[in-house]
Order: C-alpha cells, then sequence, then structure tokens
C-alpha cells in the first residue's frame, strides 16, 4: 500500500491552517482570503484550502527548529 495522503481536506484541517496562517504566515492568509472573496463558487473555495493546507502541511516541521513568524 502507497503512502500517500488523501486529496480530501477537512474542515479541521483548513481550521488549523488558518490558525497557523494568522499567527506565522498573514501572507498566506491574505491570499486564502484574496482567493475565496474574490469568486463565491465552492470549487475556488476548495481550490484555496487545499493550497493553503499544502503550505501549512509543507511548513509545520520548521516550526520546531525556531523560524520567525512572518510579519
Amino acid at each position: 500500500m502507497d503512502e500517500t495522503r488523501s486529496v480530501r481536506v477537512t474542515r479541521a484541517d483548513v481550521r488549523e491552517a488558518l490558525m497557523w496562517a494568522l499567527e506565522r504566515d498573514r501572507a498566506a492568509l491574505l491570499a486564502h482570503r484574496a482567493a475565496v472573496h474574490s469568486n463565491k463558487s465552492d470549487l475556488t473555495r476548495r481550490r484555496a484550502d487545499k493550497a493553503l493546507v499544502e503550505q501549512w502541511r509543507a511548513r509545520r516541521p520548521d516550526t520546531e527548529q525556531g523560524s520567525a513568524p512572518a510579519e
């Protein structure tokens, strides 16, 4: 069996990613917000959520190494 993550993003994932972005990456938060609010389609929201969660997952281990939050 392959060790691949589900392509589906849960609400919990999105919430955690949003909280991470709020605290550590304002640019990612603003990009997500702009994408979601510029187009009201559900597909656009899902794509923006997925992109944010991917950024959060990619950077999450780096928070342990003393990286400074982006402000």
